[in-house]
């Protein structure tokens, strides 16, 4: 029986820009930083060091892969984070330079707003109503 995600890829055009855009603009952590071989560096971030789930950054190779930098999820989002301070958040990453589509907005169960990574790929920030 499948338990829970523990990781989800991300292909990306530089590792080190990669790195410094998730831990210094989204606030990420690195939770592994590991070079296996001379072409296998294995590079995982989190929102938090205990996430069960992390984001390995992977740099695009072929020219398939690099066609899918910015793009993996066809346009639609790739990723949704859950936040519990939205407007905290959507304020902090902006003045950071994260680019959003908006300003968080009532969604569904609760308050969201799209926004996108170094390469356009496309995320949402969402927040619960617990109400």
């Amino acid at each position: 029986m499948i338990t829970k995600a523990i990781q989800i890829t991300i292909l990306v055009k530089d590792l080190e820009e990669s790195k410094k855009f998730y831990t210094e603009k989204l606030g990420f952590t690195v939770c592994v930083d590991q070079m296996f071989s001379l072409d296998w560096r294995y590079l995982a971030v989190a929102p938090q060091k205990d996430n069960a789930t992390v984001f390995e950054l992977v740099k695009a190779e072929t020219p398939e892969q690099q066609k899918l930098v910015g793009n993996q999820s066809g346009g639609q989002i790739l990723v949704m984070f859950q936040s519990n301070n939205i407007d905290g958040d959507y304020i902090t990453m902006k003045e950071k330079g994260i680019v959003f589509h908006g300003a968080p907005t009532t969604v569904p169960g609760g308050r969201g707003v799209g926004f996108e990574d170094l390469y356009g790929n496309q995320f949402d920030l969402y927040q619960p109503d617990y109400s």
